[in-house]
């Protein structure tokens, strides 16, 4: 289970980074659109545009490994969560529009950081999301800065 503070903090309006791999461990990178933590199960799920990121999200499969960072965009405190895919497919009405808002949100409050909404389209959309669900293994902690790098907690195994 991921600590309130952290499952806190990606819910927020965080940059989402996602990456996985193909099976000759080759990086396939791509750009969030929303993230979510479901305290009931312990799942983070997560949402890429297929359009856009087209090889994170084919490699994206149950049993695969994902890493997921979460970088606050004003000051870059960060979390890196690492874990293993159990779901992915194409998101439904509900994750969509959840993905619609994270990217509004997102696109406002970057372009009060002086951030273009030009500049953002190429790699931040809400069109034809992918939603990737894993269960949380390792977080590290990815402020730069000396802690970076630096195991925030081991995720407890479930218990229920």
């Amino acid at each position: 289970m991921l600590a309130a503070e952290v499952a806190a903090f990606i819910e927020g309006q965080m940059m989402i980074l996602v990456a996985t791999r193909d099976e000759g461990h080759r990086p396939m990178i791509g750009r969030g659109s929303g993230a979510r933590y479901d305290r009931a199960t312990g799942l983070v799920h997560v949402l890429v545009s297929q359009s856009q990121w087209p090889l994170a999200v084919a490699e994206a499969l149950p049993g695969r490994p994902i890493a997921t960072t979460f970088v606050q965009p004003d000051n870059y405190r960060s979390f890196q969560i690492k874990g293993v895919i159990t779901g992915s497919g194409a998101a439904d009405g509900t994750a969509a529009a959840w993905g619609r808002h994270y990217v509004e949100a997102q696109l406002a409050l970057m372009t009060r950081l002086g951030v273009t909404r030009l500049q953002l389209s190429s790699t931040l959309s809400d069109w034809d999301l992918w939603h990737i669900t894993f269960r949380p293994s390792d977080i590290f902690e990815q402020t730069p800065g000396p802690g970076a790098g630096r195991r925030f907690q081991a995720v407890a195994e479930d218990v229920a």
